[in-house]
């Protein structure tokens, strides 16, 4: 995926605060909701630091630890110790939140490319839709697959449904 993290990351937050009963426009849902958009596009931070010192070192900013799962898995062993110690609610909601979305990033990133979703037992991408990566921006290539439109389709439900939703007082 290109564009299409951050939606995805509106639909997968307000969803999951639906589920948890958490409004959008209270304090705690505002804070959850800006943390979700953060996170759904947080394992991609590092394109910066790719594209400015090792656009072409390392082939991709998927060969990036902040790209491989175990990194997350991790994390969130380590966060679900503390909350167990500590017992917040706004922990537990915000470890749903996050986690949530650095999963449905690694999962949208896993159709384009791949990741190395096994690493360090296997040193390979794994991915649906292999465009025989040969390194630096592969912009050109989004272009001509089925993805580009569907993350088009993605940011243009997004949209709609801010604008809805802002219609019905939950964005205000």
């Amino acid at each position: 995926m290109l564009i299409g993290h951050l939606p995805a990351g509106y639909f997968v937050t307000k969803s999951i605060l639906k589920k948890l009963k958490i409004p959008i426009n209270n304090t705690m849902g505002k804070w959850l909701f800006l943390a979700g958009l953060v996170a759904s596009i947080a394992p991609d931070f590092d394109i910066v630091y790719w594209m400015l010192f090792d656009e072409y070192g390392t082939g991709s900013h998927r060969n990036y630890y902040t790209n491989y799962p175990i990194l997350y898995l991790a994390l969130l062993v380590i966060l679900v110790i503390i909350y167990f110690i500590v017992k917040k609610p706004w922990l537990k909601y915000g470890i749903i939140v996050v986690f949530a979305n650095f999963f449905t990033h690694l999962i949208l990133d896993t159709t384009f490319v791949g990741i190395k979703w096994l690493w360090p037992f296997y040193d390979k991408m794994i991915g649906i839709y292999n465009v025989n990566f040969t390194g630096g921006l592969m912009i050109e290539n989004y272009f001509h697959h089925w993805i580009w439109y569907l993350e088009i389709a993605l940011w243009l439900l997004a949209i709609i449904s801010v604008i809805i939703s802002y219609k019905k007082g939950q964005l205000k």
